[in-house]
């Protein structure tokens, strides 16, 4: 499985990528990253064949531990998927140790 690194999320260009968001719908209303599509962990069994596989997908969770599970089940089905390290709490720390 792919993996890149929280501090990577910045230079994703969601025109050409899908950033997937697999947080709760209230922790993606209030703090989703834009450009991202939320389909939430709950709902991934029904949601994902809404992502289209033209493009690379990169999943964002809490932690980072649900994204490798749901990149994996992505790379099952034919997607090229990346796991996001950390997920949102280290880009959150990414965000914050870049504006020292």
């Amino acid at each position: 499985m792919k993996t890149i690194n929280a501090s990577e999320i910045p230079a994703l260009d969601t025109e050409k990528v899908i950033l997937l968001d697999i947080r709760g719908k209230d922790e993606f209303e209030l703090k989703g990253i834009a450009g991202s599509v939320n389909v939430p962990f709950d709902e991934i069994s029904s949601g994902l064949s809404r992502l289209p596989k033209e493009k690379p997908v990169y999943v964002l969770c809490r932690t980072g531990d649900l994204s490798e599970e749901v990149a994996e089940i992505l790379d099952d089905r034919g997607y090229e998927a990346y796991s996001i390290e950390g997920g949102y709490a280290a880009y959150i720390a990414h965000l914050a140790s870049s504006d020292m």
